[in-house]
């Protein structure tokens, strides 16, 4: 019986070694995305996407382009599209071998801005007060329109489209507000000066003699109204200052305005859009003070909103700082709104005896003003 072992495990060996090797596991394709361009577009422009793949060990027999908004886009390696929907768009690329396995996806993103679309609007930024001294704080305020993000800089980051914050820097801080959307980006800037010398504060009230409206029909008035009257002439609110209290050579640290109790009569936001604010320069009222035409930029101030307190920005400092340079004796203003009432409607049926309009308290504006020198 020990003879017959030898060959048996000949045999079993031989048997063995016929046997075929095990197959080698099919590696999956790569996929490559070469270029997607322009990858910021308005809608309806053309896109083109071009891509392709590898596979180890084959051949690449398929392609997949789609969209995460849209879905499936193409199934060749390149080619052009002017389809795409307004947003970002992650656009995924994969291959597929003769096996019959996808690759992996690759990503790229393409951003449709819809047509008529516009950067951010930012409708105010401010620093209330602007001067502080060391340990002493002040007051962020913003407001911003047609954004996805915004964020404030240094130290604050992601902020919502309109708010507060409150900071203490403790040496003078110049603050950067970025709003961004699919456009493009929009910056504002508020500064916080901290001083090591107290500031002198004054409180003016308005001139009565010298505040008024004037309307686009040329009629004048000592009653400060903006907005539009039941005549249907669109009425401009002007306001005066004596600004003699502060000596030339100081320098303007912050300033604020403050229209006291204003009325509202109608609706003027909701009929005439934002109140703006403006420096300008009279002596004594008259027809063509009135600024025609729409609201234009360089405005002190905005608003789409009732005032119901101060307001501040630096384009108010800005330019009281640049009637004391001058040696004025007065800091003038003019409110007006953004449309006039004739936008309405085209008969006159439309506008006329209709009033939408702002009553102020004529013993009531005050300017109140912090100087350093």
């Amino acid at each position: 019986m020990k003879k017959l072992l030898l060959p048996v495990v000949l045999i079993l060996l031989v048997t063995v070694g016929c046997l075929s090797a095990p197959a080698t596991p099919n590696k999956p394709p790569i996929a490559y995305i070469d270029s997607v361009s322009p990858t910021n577009i308005t809608c309806g422009e053309a896109v083109t996407f071009k891509g392709h793949g590898i596979d180890p060990d084959g051949t690449v027999t398929a392609y997949n382009w789609r969209s995460s908004p849209e879905g499936d886009l193409s199934s060749e390696a390149s080619f052009t599209t002017s389809s795409l929907m307004p947003g970002s768009h992650a656009i995924w690329f994969k291959v597929q071998d003769n096996s019959g396995v996808w690759s992996d996806e690759v990503m790229a993103i393409v951003n449709v801005v819809a047509p008529g679309a516009t950067k951010p609007v930012i409708n105010s930024f401010t620093a209330s007060p602007g001067s502080i001294s060391p340990g002493g704080s002040s007051t962020l305020i913003w407001d911003v329109t047609g954004c996805t993000s915004v964020s404030i800089d240094p130290a604050i980051g992601s902020v919502s489209l309109s708010g507060n914050r409150i900071v203490s820097p403790t040496k003078t801080t110049t603050y950067t507000l970025t709003a961004t959307n699919e456009v493009g980006t929009s910056t504002a800037t508020a500064q916080v000066m901290v001083s090591s010398t107290p500031a002198t504060t004054v409180q003016l009230y308005s001139i009565a003699a010298e505040d008024g409206q004037v309307g686009r029909d040329g009629y004048v008035s000592q009653v400060p109204l903006v907005g539009d009257m039941y005549s249907g002439s669109t009425i401009q609110a002007f306001f005066s200052f004596d600004i003699s209290p502060i000596p030339q050579g100081a320098t303007i640290q912050s300033a604020s305005l403050d229209f006291s109790v204003p009325s509202a009569f109608g609706d003027p936001f909701g009929v005439l859009g934002r109140l703006y604010i403006y420096a300008c320069k009279y002596t004594q009222l008259k027809a063509s003070d009135f600024a025609g035409g729409m609201a234009m930029p360089g405005a002190l101030y905005s608003t789409n909103t009732f005032i119901t307190g101060p307001i501040s920005s630096d384009a108010l400092v800005d330019a009281i700082q640049t009637r004391v340079d001058e040696g004025s004796n007065r800091f003038q203003i003019r409110l007006q709104f953004e449309r006039n009432q004739i936008y309405r409607g085209s008969s006159a049926s439309t506008y006329y005896n209709l009033a939408d309009y702002i009553s102020f308290n004529p013993d009531g504006t005050k300017l109140t003003i912090e100087y350093g020198h």
